[in-house]
């Protein structure tokens, strides 16, 4: 009779096949914090290595956000890539500092400065593949919080399984197990792993949501309310694909030209869509101008209320206009 672990590996090995995340012999550059989900992530991959003749490598990312915890956890990382003969890659920002000077949030700060470094170091070590240990949890507690915020279709799409950042291909293949699972797994065979103690601070939305909100869900709506909402992605992200379609279309009917700082849209063919695509199109010229801008949904429903006016102008966010003709809606960048 199998264990539970045996079993969680033939499960995992199963749906990455499914899935065809890797090919032979690639180099897999795995992210590793030393917490129970990416250490997990590590030893399961690793039992599947020799199978499939795949070159691991660790990378991790000190935040700074708790010098001394931080420094073990470095340590603890580096030791698991010398026990198991694998390279490891380290890195370090202050992230703090960093959060003041970009006046974003800590959390914010943390994510942009880590996924950089593994950008970078995935490029300069011609290791393609980084590998990040996101759980059906995540995806469960990314999908309440962004319900929490008013978010749209493409919001519910949550954490991706797989997607390409600069070139690198970023993958996820925890997200059809739970954090309950895996450490299970680490119990039955005995691996340590190192506990981050922020993540039991109410400090953050997400482990208020984590800690707080999830139990009381389970408790008193759906015991399975965390596998409930990590369907929702699959379910948005089909949808939001037949919209795209529709989105292209629309924009290359309301599409006239892009200057070097403006982007003008044809009147009469923007006006003739549904709402739902009016913004979509006016938010991919946004994007042309500011790849980092958006359109909130009160700034939309300001515009909308405006667009029966001949004439009329209005700024936006990061210093970007909206400007309003007979004929032209005219969006640039201050």
């Amino acid at each position: 009779m199998k264990t539970f672990s045996q079993t969680l590996l033939s499960r995992f090995k199963a749906h990455l096949l499914e899935k065809r995340f890797f090919r032979p012999r690639q180099k897999i550059l795995i992210a590793c914090s030393g917490g129970p989900d990416s250490v997990a992530l590590f030893h399961l991959l690793k039992a599947l290595a020799s199978e499939y003749r795949w070159r691991l490598a660790l990378i991790h990312f000190n935040h700074k956000l708790r010098p001394r915890a931080a420094k073990t956890d470095e340590r603890f990382v580096k030791s698991l890539a010398r026990k198991f003969k694998v390279p490891f890659y380290g890195g370090t920002g202050d992230v703090k500092r960093e959060a003041r000077t970009q006046k974003i949030s800590i959390e914010e700060c943390a994510r942009q400065m880590r996924y950089d470094f593994f950008l970078r170091t995935a490029k300069a070590k011609k290791i393609f593949t980084v590998v990040l240990a996101h759980t059906q949890n995540d995806q469960a507690e990314t999908v309440l919080m962004r319900i929490l915020q008013g978010t749209g279709l493409r919001g519910l799409q949550g954490i991706r399984e797989k997607f390409k950042m600069g070139g690198v291909n970023l993958i996820r293949p925890f997200l059809a197990f739970t954090k309950k699972e895996l450490l299970h797994f680490l119990h039955e065979r005995s691996i340590p792993f190192r506990s981050d103690q922020s993540n039991d601070s109410s400090r953050f939305i997400r482990n208020r949501i984590r800690l707080k909100l999830i139990p009381v869900l389970q408790r008193n709506f759906n015991p399975r309310v965390i596998e409930a909402l990590s369907r929702i992605p699959a379910i948005a992200a089909e949808e939001n694909k037949l919209i795209s379609g529709l989105e292209t279309k629309a924009w290359q009917k309301c599409f006239k030209r892009k200057r070097r700082a403006c982007v003008e849209l044809r009147r009469s063919f923007f006006l003739q869509h549904p709402s739902a695509l009016q913004f979509r199109v006016a938010e991919k010229a946004l994007k042309k101008l500011d790849p980092q801008s958006g359109l909130s949904f009160e700034a939309w429903e300001r515009l909308r209320r405006e667009l029966i006016r001949p004439r009329y102008r209005c700024t936006l966010p990061k210093g970007i206009d909206f400007s309003l003709t007979p004929k032209i809606i005219t969006i640039y960048k201050k």
